[in-house]
């Protein structure tokens, strides 16, 4: 008996240290979120504006999955790659997103906002916007560049 005891205080203590021991990145501060999510936006929002697909497409994980209204989910970079370019195609010109609610961990931030879309439809010469509601998750790689995971909106209706 007095030999399992040792081996329980050295498991215990074993445990212990593992438990106090830090093994994650802090999360960042509500600020530092902010400003995170901010900036990422603002690289979406060129890239759409630039109609640069591939840039855009870049922006997301290998994995990433694209939800968008009324159509079945777009999985992997190459996939959102080409669903961006026929968006360019049908006359996608700009996006502003405004975030209204973020949060997550050391490794995932949850953006929810709105956003405002700009179309040019057919020969029109000026552009149509459409407000949209969306989540943005972006998850963080191992050489710390937050990237897309997944990416749904749909769009805003008039309130009756």
């Amino acid at each position: 008996m007095l030999m399992k005891k040792p081996y329980l205080m050295i498991a215990g203590l074993v445990c212990l240290l593992a438990a106090c021991t830090p093994n994650q990145v802090p999360t960042l501060t509500a600020d530092e979120q902010l400003k995170l999510v901010q900036s990422l936006d603002s690289m979406y929002s060129h890239h759409i504006e630039k109609q640069q697909a591939d840039s855009l497409g870049n922006t997301f994980l290998s994995d990433a999955i694209l939800l968008s209204p009324s159509e079945a989910e777009t999985k992997g970079i190459n996939a959102i790659k080409e669903w961006y370019q026929n968006s360019f195609d049908y006359g996608l010109k700009s996006v502003k997103f405004q975030s209204t609610t973020i949060s997550g961990d050391a490794n995932h931030l949850i953006e929810i906002g709105q956003s405002t879309v700009g179309l040019q439809l057919g020969e029109a010469d000026t552009l149509s916007y459409e407000n949209y509601k969306y989540i943005h998750v972006w998850t963080k790689q191992e050489n710390g560049v937050y990237k897309l995971s997944r990416d749904m909106w749909n769009q805003d209706q008039a309130k009756l």
